[in-house]
């Protein structure tokens, strides 16, 4: 099954939509793939080309806070979790997604040997 990237860009684009629409806290714009990890892009004038990355929204008293544009980031600002909540759940989360590829690499290894052992 192949999925496409420019699905993935339009979730990518959408939960940034949410994100902007539902914050509490002041979106200042946007990064996509590729471009310089500090340039945000303000106006987000997305045309179907390119990964949105990395939302920057900015709190009253100037902090600023760079999500990424998931589940997670939708929840940081609407206000649910705090941002080392946010960091928390996001490192996590990459633990487990890293896990799980060691583990069914790991598994098609052992079958692969396996089968070489007794095959050849």
């Amino acid at each position: 099954m192949c999925i496409s990237t420019n699905f993935i860009e339009q979730q990518a684009y959408e939960m940034s939509e949410k994100i902007k629409k539902n914050s509490l806290y002041k979106f200042v714009g946007v990064a996509f793939s590729g471009s310089d990890s500090s340039s945000f892009n303000q106006n987000q004038n997305w045309n179907g080309s390119g990964l949105i990355t990395k939302v920057n929204l900015e709190d009253k008293d100037g902090t600023s806070y760079i999500i990424e544009p998931n589940s997670n980031g939708l929840r940081f600002a609407q206000g649910e979790i705090t941002f080392s909540e946010y960091k928390k759940l996001q490192r996590k989360e990459n633990y487990f997604g890293y896990t799980l590829i060691f583990m069914i690499l790991g598994f098609f290894s052992v079958i692969m040997f396996t089968l070489m052992k007794f095959v050849a």
